[in-house]
């Protein structure tokens, strides 16, 4: 590109100088946006993992010799509780 400090950029010009650095910054703006929005439904995630251990522990201390692991007694029932049915 040669020196243009007595002639103003054409358009094309301009657009080809700062078309990658206005593209960038939207995709990052883009990327923490959407970062912050799943921000709530990590946190509800959370909460219900945490819900369905501790169903599942006291299930499993009021009964030790039932089923335990996925698809199991113990394991469907405390779905259901965290889950609200």
């Amino acid at each position: 590109m040669t020196d243009h400090s007595n002639s103003p950029l054409p358009v094309r010009e301009v657009v080809r100088a700062h078309a990658y650095p206005v593209l960038s910054a939207l995709c990052t703006l883009s990327l923490i946006s959407i970062g912050v929005l799943l921000v709530p439904q990590a946190v509800r995630h959370h909460r219900f993992n945490r819900c369905v251990d501790a169903q599942i522990q006291m299930r499993n201390a009021i009964n030790p010799e039932s089923q335990q692991g996925p698809g199991k007694v113990n394991y469907l029932k405390a779905v259901e509780h965290c889950e609200g049915r």
